[in-house]
């Protein structure tokens, strides 16, 4: 069997490798384009109430869900200082952001924890409705908490 250079054994896995190596550069380059999009949900979820009404039972559950599996982007306190957010090619959201938590209502970060972006995961399969809606309750007690820290401790009298 006789070779050239276009068929020889090296050249061929060097081809590959090259292909293997554009694809996955590509990939991400695309991603982080994507991401600097703005994340506008529809008008249908936005209009979306939530039905869970907010209860210290219900809110200790998703202090928990949000220390599992939002802390280590978000923070613990929800600020987006989580120890992977500085890695993450878009700063997470900042839930302490009094202006950014007024313009999105329940319905938006419903859907926006529900379907996810890249680097947020979807988590539909991984929490219920109700624990969804839950953290919604619990991201709008991290922001009232946010806003008292720039107020200072409350008066006494």
């Amino acid at each position: 069997m006789r070779t050239n250079r276009f068929t020889h054994p090296c050249t061929v896995i060097l081809f590959e490798v090259m292909v293997a190596f554009a694809s996955q550069c590509a990939v991400p380059a695309l991603t982080a384009q994507e991401i600097k999009q703005p994340w506008v949900a529809p008008a249908s979820a936005s209009s979306m109430k939530n039905p869970v009404k907010p209860s210290s039972a219900s809110t200790a559950d998703a202090a928990k869900l949000f220390k599992q599996n939002c802390s280590i982007c978000h923070g613990q306190t929800g600020a987006s200082n989580g120890p992977a957010a500085g890695s993450l090619p878009q700063k997470p959201a900042n839930f302490t952001d009094t202006a950014m938590m007024k313009r999105a209502s329940d319905g938006e970060l419903f859907w926006k924890m529900t379907t996810g972006r890249v680097p947020m995961p979807s988590w539909e399969d991984r929490l219920t409705e109700m624990q969804r809606w839950e953290l919604v309750n619990y991201l709008r007690e991290l922001n009232k908490k946010g806003a008292y820290k720039y107020l200072g401790a409350p008066s006494k009298g």
